[in-house]
């Protein structure tokens, strides 16, 4: 079953596992209280939801993805 993002759970597991900082700016999701910076959010690297591979899903923090916009990961 997909959460409410579409990402399948298989997917949202693999991610869970591998994404351990925000894939932008690098902070620990680990041992952080969770404000907006520290929260993992659910990140489309290309910004469609039916691209819901491994490849396109990533954790960012709250604050990265809030501003992020249609910056691509490499910027």
């Amino acid at each position: 079953m997909a959460n409410r993002w579409g990402i399948p759970k298989t997917v949202e597991e693999l991610v869970r596992g591998r994404d351990f900082n925000c894939v932008y700016c690098g902070i620990s999701f680990a041992n952080s209280v969770l404000t907006h910076k520290t929260r993992p959010t659910w990140e489309h690297i290309v910004n469609d939801i039916r691209i819901n591979g491994p490849d396109n899903i990533a954790l960012c923090c709250g604050s990265c993805n809030a501003s992020k916009g249609t910056k691509l990961l490499a910027d």
